[in-house]
């Protein structure tokens, strides 16, 4: 009786079936799981790491056909801010300028074009044409008709190419010695400001709110870029990293190589100067304050509109949501405090930790660049809004009231002043003891 209540014994073959059997349906029901896994995975590493990616569309684009530059040197002025990073600074100068108007001459109707220097020719763009002038003695060398007035400067490179921007949508290389055109491409809308050349690379904007990389050499499309706003400021370049800033308050950091977007920091004004960068800081004036960036924060897709749902529902005070965290990578921020007309309109010269910086209330300042800490201030008795320079020991700015004036990096102290009888609106240039100095009443002047 005991033998024959035991169960009957299965086969091996047929236990180990089942337990396969078993075993693949377990399968079956985790791999969706797995895979949902990985996928998730993979996006939130693609949305952490998207702004490190590099951008490949630029894979099937050309090269550069020249190493062309346009950062100055000894002997030039060849782009707004002297270098790529735009601080305005030379550490030192053959010979500082004394003060004394050596000649002037009348350019016509005003336009916001500042004068450059190079190779004893001063190029400056006016009422419907750019024109070249002999250094020494200001007469005219050459001058090219343009479609409209020249609202920006422009560009000098060392490939002897002058990069015009027009209001037909056209940028011209022009032969530096004789004006002759080399190349010309046509952007979406009028180009909005002046380009940079670095690496053979030139970097143009254009009012349809695009920043292009063109073949400086041939005026070949390496690759473009869609910004939100007008970009009306020369951009800025540092160790491969472009910073351009728009008239929506918007600075960007874009890869110089592939145009590939990767920061966007906000504000609430626009852009009334230039990008400067030095080391890891980015500094640019928007709505009349001066804005410090940490150039090392890294962006994230999508982040700006997570940020604005989240302040909304703060704003609605849901139970149990904090407020939104502040915006990365501010340093400071830095605005006159007794801001009666527009604060800080142009962008600040920097050099050995300390920019120099005026507001358009007549107040020029030099300020710690790490802490925004004051060390001393200026009163000039007119408004400034455009950048000065530093050359050497001495910074140099003028003024609305047509006051160009140097004074002593250490303690503001004025080492001379001139009176130029028309408002200065617009950046010096400095090259072989000489300052290049445009007057909105139409004329440049040449200051020894």
């Amino acid at each position: 009786m005991q033998e024959q209540d035991q169960p009957a014994q299965l086969p091996d073959w047929i236990e180990r079936s089942d337990r396969t059997a078993r075993r693949r349906y377990r399968m079956r029901l985790a791999r969706p799981a797995i895979a949902a896994g990985a996928l998730v995975l993979v996006a939130i590493l693609g949305w952490i790491f998207w702004f490190s990616l590099p951008n490949p569309v630029r894979w099937f684009a050309g090269s550069p056909s020249a190493a062309a530059s346009s950062s100055s040197n000894a002997g030039r002025w060849s782009m707004l801010g002297y270098g790529t990073n735009l601080n305005g600074f030379i550490s030192e100068v053959e010979r500082q300028p004394d003060g004394r108007v050596i000649w002037s001459r009348d350019l016509g109707p005003y336009t916001r074009s500042a004068p450059l220097v190079a190779d004893g020719k001063v190029f400056v763009g006016g009422h419907f044409q750019v024109s070249a002038l002999d250094a020494e003695t200001g007469e005219q060398l050459w001058s090219v008709e343009t479609p409209g007035p020249m609202d920006h400067a422009t560009t000098i490179a060392n490939n002897n190419l002058m990069f015009v921007g027009m209001t037909n949508h056209r940028i011209l290389a022009l032969d530096q010695d004789t004006g002759e055109q080399t190349w010309d491409f046509k952007a979406h809308l009028p180009i909005s400001a002046s380009a940079l050349v670095h690496n053979g690379v030139a970097y143009v904007t254009s009012a349809g709110n695009i920043i292009y990389g063109l073949d400086a050499q041939t005026g070949e499309q390496l690759w473009k870029h869609k910004l939100r706003g007008n970009v009306k400021t020369i951009p800025a370049l540092r160790d491969g990293r472009i910073y351009v800033a728009d008239d929506e308050g918007n600075l960007y950091f874009i890869d110089a190589d592939d145009g590939r977007r990767r920061l966007r920091f906000l504000t609430a004004g626009s852009a009334s100067g230039p990008p400067v960068v030095t080391n890891d800081t980015v500094y640019f004036p928007s709505g009349g304050t001066l804005y410090a960036i940490d150039t090392d924060v890294k962006g994230m897709p999508g982040l700006y509109w997570i940020k604005r749902a989240w302040f909304q529902v703060w704003i609605w005070q849901v139970p149990f949501v904090p407020a939104p965290p502040a915006q990365r990578g501010e340093r400071w921020r830095f605005a006159p405090e007794d801001r009666a007309s527009q604060g800080v309109v142009g962008s600040p010269a920097i050099a050995a930790g300390v920019y120099y910086i005026g507001d358009s209330d007549g107040l020029f300042y030099a300020r710690d660049a790490a802490t925004d800490g004051e060390l001393w201030r200026f009163e000039a008795g007119g408004g400034i809004v455009s950048s000065p320079i530093i050359l050497g020991d001495r910074v140099y700015f003028g003024t609305r009231a047509g006051i160009l004036r140097a004074l002593n990096r250490a303690d503001g102290s004025v080492v001379w002043e001139l009176d130029l009888g028309g408002p200065i609106e617009l950046p010096p240039a400095y090259a072989d003891g000489r300052l290049y100095v445009r007057t909105a009443d139409g004329r440049l002047h040449a200051v020894d």
